[in-house]
C-alpha cells in the first residue's frame, strides 16, 4: 500500500537538476550564511526554508543576481515541510542558525524544539549527517539540543562551529555575550 507521505517527497534532480550532496538551512532570513556557503561550494546544493514566502522570494533574487545555481529557498512552515517533503536519508548538514521565534509565550507553539521535529530531520539525514545549532541564547539552545538527542541524534561534546561561517545579521544584532553552539550527529 502506498504511503501517502511519501507521495509528497520531492526528487532533490528535479529540484535542482543534478546528484550533488544537500544541505539546508532553516530560517536564513536574509540568506546571509546561505549564499555565503552557496559561493563558497559550488558542488553542493543548498536548499533554505524561510517562513515568509517574501524573505525567501528576496533571498532566491540575490542567489540570481549572485548566478548561483545551487540555491533553492521556499516559503513555508519548515517542521511541516521538513517531515512530509524532505526525501529519507538525503540531507547531508542542517543549519539553524539563531532559530525564529525567540522565546516568548506566543511563540511557543512554533518552536523547533520538539522531539517529532528532531525524529524528522534524524530520518531526512544521511547517516553520518549533521545539525548545526547557534544561538546567543543558551536555555533556547540546550532544548533544541535536548529535544533532538531524544529523537535519537547524538551530540558532539567537542562541537566548534564550522571554519569560515559567515554570521547573520541576527548574530551580529544579538550576540553580544557570545555564541552557543552544537552540532548533532545521525550515527546509524
Amino acid at each position: 500500500m502506498n504511503d501517502p507521505a511519501r507521495d509528497e517527497r520531492i526528487a532533490w534532480r528535479d529540484v535542482f537538476g543534478n546528484t550533488h550532496p544537500i544541505e539546508l538551512e532553516i530560517g536564513p532570513g536574509y540568506g546571509d550564511v546561505l549564499l555565503a556557503y552557496a559561493g563558497a561550494a559550488p558542488a553542493t546544493n543548498f536548499f533554505g526554508i524561510e517562513r515568509l514566502a517574501g524573505a525567501a522570494e528576496a533571498i532566491m533574487h540575490r542567489a540570481a543576481h549572485r548566478a548561483l545555481t545551487n540555491v533553492c529557498v521556499i516559503g513555508g512552515d519548515a517542521r511541516c515541510i521538513v517531515a512530509r517533503v524532505i526525501p529519507d536519508a538525503s540531507v547531508t548538514a542542517y543549519h539553524v542558525y539563531f532559530p525564529d521565534p525567540w522565546p516568548k509565550t506566543r511563540h511557543r507553539r512554533r518552536r523547533l524544539a520538539s522531539v517529532d521535529f528532531g525524529e524528522a530531520l534524524r530520518r531526512t539525514l544521511v547517516v553520518g549527517g549533521v545539525v548545526h545549532v547557534a544561538s546567543d541564547l543558551r536555555e533556547l539552545l540546550e532544548k533544541i539540543c535536548d529535544a533532538f538527542t531524544r529523537a535519537g541524534l547524538v551530540r558532539a561534546l567537542d562541537a566548534v562551529p564550522p571554519t569560515n561561517r559567515a554570521t547573520t545579521v541576527f548574530e551580529r544584532k544579538y550576540a553580544g555575550a557570545g555564541t552557543h553552539y552544537a552540532r548533532l550527529l545521525r550515527l546509524t
